[in-house]
């Protein structure tokens, strides 16, 4: 793949991004969706160590991104001071969207 691939790839990814926010945005999404389709939806502690933002910022993205119905935030059901966090339907359809663009993407 040459430049003018790479620039377009970074366009279409870059679409799809912008519709959540920011770069950072959309890498603590990622995160939760991982967690997600793990079966373990992750909690403010692990978003910490596998998001590399300060605490503070992290926090206040992720208050953005509930208020926004991006991610939706639970309390633990063994330990209700823990809040986890996943993706609603609406938030997994825009990644897998993101998802089939990118698998359907000329890469010669």
């Amino acid at each position: 793949m040459d430049a003018l691939g790479l620039r377009e790839l970074n366009r279409l990814v870059g679409r799809h991004i912008e519709a959540f926010g920011t770069r950072e945005d959309f890498k603590i999404l990622l995160e939760i969706a991982a967690g997600q389709q793990q079966g373990n939806p992750p909690t403010l502690k692990q978003l910490l160590l596998d998001v590399s933002v300060p605490q503070s910022t992290l926090k206040r993205r992720l208050s953005r991104l509930v208020r926004m119905r991006f991610v939706i935030k639970r309390m633990t059901s063994n330990d209700r001071r823990v809040h986890c966090y996943s993706l609603p339907e609406k938030t997994l359809a825009t990644l897998s969207r993101l998802i089939d663009d990118i698998r359907s993407f000329r890469w010669n």
